[in-house]
C-alpha cells in the first residue's frame, strides 16, 4: 500500500505560526526586544536608517530619541531587521525616482549593519498603492506589510500588500481574545500582531508587554516565526518535489521541509531524500 504524504503549512507539523511586526526603531525597543527574548516570541522589526544615530552615543529611552547604528545588530539578534524607508515619508507623495532611494538606501544602510540581506518591508503610514507595490517587485522586496487587517492574512494573494491579524492595541476582541479564538480552532493559521515601541510609553503601560504577548507564548504546536522566515519557509515548501512513485522527494531549497509520511513527521533536508 502506497503511504500518504503530506507537506504540513509549517516546520515540524506545528499547527499556528505567531509573528509580530514592530516600526521605527525608537530606543523603547529595547524594552520590546526584551520582553519577546523572555517569552519566546520571535519578530520583525523595521527601521528607518535615517533616523538612526551615527554617533556612537547611546541615548536613554525617550520619545524623540532613535537607536544608534551600532545598536542595531546586537540587539535585534535572532530577529529580523526590515525597510521602514530611510526618512519615513509618505510613499505616494513621491515620484519613481524618490521611492526607489528611500527603498534601496535604507536596504542597503539596514545590510550593513546587520550582515544579511535585508528582503521586508513595512509601508510607512500604512501608505501604498500599485505603482508602489509594483516598484517594490522590480526591486527585489519578497513582501511589504500594511496596516489593513485580515482574519485570515497568509499567505497573502500579493505579499506587497500584506495584510496583519490585529494592532496591538486592538479593541475588543483584544490580542489575546483573538489569539484564544484561534487556538480553538483546529486548522492551520498564521496569528501576525503589529505595532510600536512607543505607544507602551504614550500609555504609560509596559505591563502590556506580558499582557497582549504573554498569552501567545509557551504552545507546543506554535512556529514562532520572523515575517520573512514565514516566506521563505512556504516558498521552500511549494518547491518540493514528491516522486510520482511516492519513493523520493527533492527538496531544491535551502532549508529543510517538515513531512508527514503516513502521519509520522519527517524533516526532509535540501536535496534530494529517499522516502
Amino acid at each position: 500500500m502506497e503511504p500518504r504524504i503530506e507537506i504540513p503549512a509549517f516546520p515540524q507539523g506545528k499547527r499556528i505560526a505567531v509573528t509580530l511586526s514592530f516600526d521605527d526603531g525608537h530606543t523603547f525597543d529595547r524594552k520590546v526586544v526584551a520582553a519577546l527574548n523572555r517569552l519566546g516570541l520571535k519578530a520583525t522589526f523595521n527601521l528607518n536608517s535615517g533616523k538612526l544615530g551615527r554617533t556612537g552615543e547611546i541615548l536613554p529611552d525617550g520619545y524623540r530619541n532613535y537607536l544608534d547604528a551600532s545598536e542595531v545588530a546586537d540587539l535585534y539578534r535572532g530577529h529580523e531587521v526590515a525597510i521602514h524607508t530611510v526618512t519615513h515619508p509618505f510613499l505616494d507623495r513621491l515620484d519613481v525616482s524618490q521611492l526607489a532611494y528611500e527603498v534601496l538606501d535604507d536596504r542597503r544602510n539596514l545590510e550593513g549593519l546587520v550582515g544579511y540581506p535585508v528582503r521586508g518591508m513595512a509601508y510607512p503610514f500604512g501608505v501604498y498603492d500599485q505603482k508602489i507595490a509594483d516598484l517594490l517587485r522590480g526591486l527585489g522586496v519578497a513582501y511589504s506589510r500594511t496596516t489593513r487587517t485580515e482574519e485570515k492574512c497568509f499567505p497573502p494573494e500579493d505579499p506587497l500588500k500584506w495584510a496583519t491579524t490585529a494592532h496591538q492595541f486592538a479593541s475588543e476582541p483584544t490580542v489575546p481574545q483573538r489569539f484564544e479564538k484561534l487556538y480553538a480552532q483546529p486548522r492551520y493559521s498564521v496569528f501576525f500582531v503589529w505595532g510600536h515601541g512607543f505607544e507602551f510609553h504614550d500609555r504609560n503601560d509596559w505591563d502590556a508587554l506580558d499582557r497582549l504577548f504573554a498569552p501567545l507564548s509557551g504552545k507546543p504546536d506554535v512556529w514562532y516565526c520572523t515575517n520573512i522566515e514565514l516566506f521563505d519557509y512556504e516558498a521552500a515548501r511549494s518547491r518540493l518535489v514528491i516522486a510520482a512513485n511516492l519513493r523520493s522527494v527533492l527538496n531544491p531549497s535551502a532549508l529543510p521541509v517538515t513531512l508527514a509520511v503516513d502521519g509520522k513527521l519527517r524533516e526532509v533536508p535540501p536535496g534530494l531524500t529517499l522516502l
